[in-house]
């Protein structure tokens, strides 16, 4: 299982890599760390901006190289166990694996709880979500219980209760009715 999910993983990763290394996103704006544009769009209409916007895919946001660092930092922690699924082995929940994905990555400092990391970054709603966006969910009922980093497809790296750090789809039925929200951490 953990095999099938690893190789949909590095099919994504690979599909990414090919996007951006055949020069199809030669006219998306690019974002550097601050989240200004260095790309003069001033030029250009409010609609022309929707639309390139909208043309815009999960991935061309981040450079290749933060996207193969990135991908390569989740994908380490796959098959990790859950805390507290042994006492001999060091597991970890879904609010300390995103903590230790982000800290690896750029040293992004987030709180340990998911509803804390909910109140971190900006709000994205959930047809704009991109590589790296942190994905939250209530699955003990009102509050954010849960979180995720999705990793395009409509799929996310989270740390399962029953199976540790694994990739789920967002569709399925049991991520879908308890969606909570989704933020932006990186720029």
């Amino acid at each position: 299982m953990h095999t099938r999910r690893s190789v949909k993983l590095y099919s994504a990763l690979a599909l990414v890599c090919l996007f951006i290394f055949s020069g199809c996103t030669t006219t998306v704006p690019r974002y550097h760390k601050g989240g200004e544009e260095t790309q003069d769009n001033s030029r250009k209409s409010q609609k022309e901006q929707k639309v390139l916007e909208y043309r815009t895919n999960e991935f061309s946001q981040l450079r290749t190289i933060d996207l193969i660092k990135l991908g390569r930092i989740i994908q380490s922690y796959l098959g990790k166990p859950y805390a507290g699924t042994s006492r001999f082995v060091k597991g970890l929940d879904c609010s300390e694996f995103v903590q230790n994905v982000f800290e690896e990555f750029n040293r992004t400092a987030l709180p340990r709880t998911a509803a804390n990391q909910f109140r971190e970054g900006h709000k994205i709603e959930k047809g704009h979500l991109r590589y790296g966006d942190l994905v939250f969910f209530r699955t003990d009922g009102r509050s954010i219980s849960h979180v995720g980093i999705y990793v395009g497809y409509n799929e996310f790296v989270h740390s399962s209760s029953s199976s540790g750090v694994i990739v789920s789809g967002m569709q399925e039925s049991y991520w879908r009715k308890r969606f909570a929200g989704a933020r932006r951490v990186i720029d």
